[in-house]
């Protein structure tokens, strides 16, 4: 899988990832997503261990609320 972000940069977003709640960690995972466009899901699933179909929530999740 490529690496959209350098090391260090995902070592910062991954502890702050571990300290949100469930709601906000779906949705910063969906923002961070979106970012990156093709690719950007599987890569966050990966980076933040958690599935895609979270990230994808999140997505829906945020697409409601605008």
């Amino acid at each position: 899988m490529d690496k959209f972000y350098d090391p260090i940069l995902e070592s910062h977003m991954i502890t702050f990832f571990d300290n949100l709640n469930e709601k906000d960690k779906r949705h910063y995972a969906a923002v961070e997503a979106l970012k990156l466009g093709h690719g950007g899901v599987a890569y966050l699933s990966s980076l933040f261990n958690i599935s895609t179909r979270t990230i994808e929530r999140g997505i829906e999740e945020l697409k409601k609320k605008t």
